[in-house]
């Protein structure tokens, strides 16, 4: 066992949401990566691991950790006025993490992306909405891909 995976059950959420442009006054990648920094900093506070996506104006975020620190989290999130249309799409109690190491890995397709990571976040984004399991697989899988390719 390793300080990610323990005896204890952990929760698992994901959801989407899109980004409400009229609020933010500023460019949409901008106040993305600003979401996705403090997320980053709020879920190391917390506990908490995971992965947040932007696809198409739309977040695609899991968190995991222990339950109430998820549930206070997606709380926060949907009293952000940034977040529109905030739709819980599965949580599920688990053993251990899937996003282990990472308080926030973040993924766009701001850009800078190339045009396979764009297509790969766009699958994400529809798989989200017919099949939440494989959504996470295939963020998880993306992930991994993403981080071997930028240390070659």
């Amino acid at each position: 066992m390793n300080a990610y995976t323990s005896d204890k059950q952990f929760s698992r959420l994901l959801y989407t949401s899109a980004l409400d442009i009229e609020c933010c006054g500023e460019k949409p990648a901008e106040t993305v990566r600003r979401i996705a920094e403090g997320a980053a900093e709020q879920n190391r506070l917390s506990d908490l691991t995971g992965s947040l996506l932007f696809v198409n104006g739309v977040f695609i975020q899991i968190l995991e950790g222990p339950q109430d620190e998820v549930e206070k989290a997606f709380e926060r999130i949907c009293c952000d006025f940034r977040h529109v249309d905030v739709r819980l799409i599965d949580l599920i109690n688990v053993s251990e993490r899937l996003f282990e190491g990472w308080n926030m890995a973040f993924l766009s397709d701001d850009e800078m992306s190339s045009l396979a990571l764009g297509d790969e976040l766009q699958e994400i984004q529809f798989l989200a909405g017919v099949n939440a399991s494989q959504a996470t697989l295939q963020m998880r899988s993306l992930l991994d891909n993403h981080s071997a390719a930028s240390k070659a």
